[in-house]
């Protein structure tokens, strides 16, 4: 996709944090990295929309979706995440999918009381039985993701984390996977305060805003960012929603939407053109 980009004109500007979106009134001017000023009358917004409004955009110039609001919305669940590399390889599917057995139950933990299942559901990939270059010879790969709750009082993963993990492998059991632990060759664990402190997810709600009745759709953050001139949302922050290909089309809507205000470049506009047109409008914050 970076190389379909740059063939389209796109230049891509990487390990630059931003430190600063700059606005004139409500109208985005420009993006200031830690390198350099970046201007622009036109802005799209791929990383977390909570976290970004809050670190980069003044609360005085949001008045729909101010720190209040943000503080005031439900979020989604978060989720512990395992990655392997282990030796040999297991007779699993590719895809597997463990539901606790008082399911309502292990919900309930997660939404509402906010603490950690004692039997909670997973999601187990084992990309080697489709593609075995996943893994050097004679290796393999297992990708866990089990739900839980979003950062929360309740839940301390700084002194949780290692007996989650245990108790995690041992679900596994369930699976067949009796002899995984004596086989890691490889482990990285990623939890909610991972997901908030290294990949900037606000609360560590990896799902973004809760899909409830009042936060779906429409009433999401909107493509075209209604409290600011010139910003666009996309992925699952904004509408429709969360989940892969609901984040397409916000992709796509977005890109229409763009195209609306700004007009679409001609596909027969040279490399040269399109980063000119770019130039005169845009730049993009993405996530890491």
């Amino acid at each position: 996709m970076a190389e379909i980009a740059q063939e389209m004109g796109v230049e891509l500007h990487l390990n630059e944090p931003v430190e600063q979106l700059d606005f004139v009134g409500r109208q985005i001017v420009g993006v200031t990295t830690n390198r350099r000023h970046y201007p622009s009358s036109s802005l799209v917004i791929n990383s977390d929309v909570s976290r970004t409004m809050k670190r980069l955009v003044p609360d005085h110039l949001r008045k729909t979706w101010s720190d209040r609001k943000i503080a005031a919305t439900r979020f989604s669940c978060s989720t512990f995440m395992m990655y392997f590399g282990v030796e040999g390889g297991y007779d699993l599917p590719h895809h597997t999918i463990h539901i606790a057995r008082d399911y309502h139950r292990n919900l309930d933990e997660i939404e509402n009381q906010h603490v950690l299942s004692a039997d909670p559901s997973f999601y187990v990939q084992n990309a080697c039985v489709t593609d075995a270059t996943m893994a050097p010879q004679g290796h393999s790969t297992l990708y866990v993701l089990v739900p839980v709750t979003h950062q929360h009082p309740n839940v301390d993963w700084s002194t949780e984390t290692p007996a989650f993990r245990d108790d995690v492998i041992r679900q596994l059991e369930k699976l067949g996977l009796t002899d995984l632990e004596r086989r890691i060759r490889f482990e990285k664990i990623v939890t909610p305060d991972d997901w908030d402190s290294g990949y900037e997810v606000h609360n560590g709600a990896t799902f973004n805003m809760a899909h409830s009745f009042q936060q779906m759709l429409h009433k999401r953050p909107n493509n075209r960012f209604e409290d600011l001139k010139g910003v666009y949302l996309v992925g699952g922050g904004t509408h429709p929603g969360s989940g892969l290909p609901v984040i397409y089309e916000s992709a796509r809507i977005t890109s229409r939407l763009i195209a609306e205000d700004l007009g679409p470049v001609s596909p027969t506009a040279t490399r040269q053109q399109r980063q000119d047109a770019g130039h005169r409008h845009f730049a993009a914050l993405n996530s890491q």
